[in-house]
């Protein structure tokens, strides 16, 4: 019985822990740093810079992101790549989740640390 209540706490503990340790989406943190970090600097200092709504309002807003990156050649170029037309909703959800007051705050991962850019 002792064991058993023990594999029981062992086990819910785990449980526990593995959703923590990566609570964003990597994929999209991957083509964000792909395509926009040299210019935004990591992803979530870029997604820190806006609030969400505004975010929403460059994705759905048809030809924003292009007149904001108009004379950035190689912003428009990140742009019209076949990456961000085909991860578009997955980069919005993820500025928008990671946001200037969505409350979110990350810490050193194996995939960030800092807000250098």
């Amino acid at each position: 019985m002792k064991l058993l209540i023990i594999i029981f706490f062992l086990l819910s503990t785990f449980m526990t822990f593995s959703p923590a340790a990566e609570n964003y989406d990597t994929r999209a943190f991957r083509i964000l740093t792909k395509l926009c970090k040299s210019c935004h600097g990591t992803p979530f200092y870029m997604a820190k810079q806006v609030d969400d709504d505004d975010w929403e309002f460059y994705f759905e807003t048809e030809g924003k992101l292009e007149k904001i990156h108009k004379n950035k050649p190689k912003g428009l170029s990140s742009l019209k790549s076949s990456l961000f037309k085909q991860h578009k909703k997955r980069l919005e959800k993820f500025l928008v989740n990671n946001s200037k007051f969505s409350g979110k705050v990350h810490g050193c991962d194996a995939n960030f640390c800092g807000t250098h850019h």
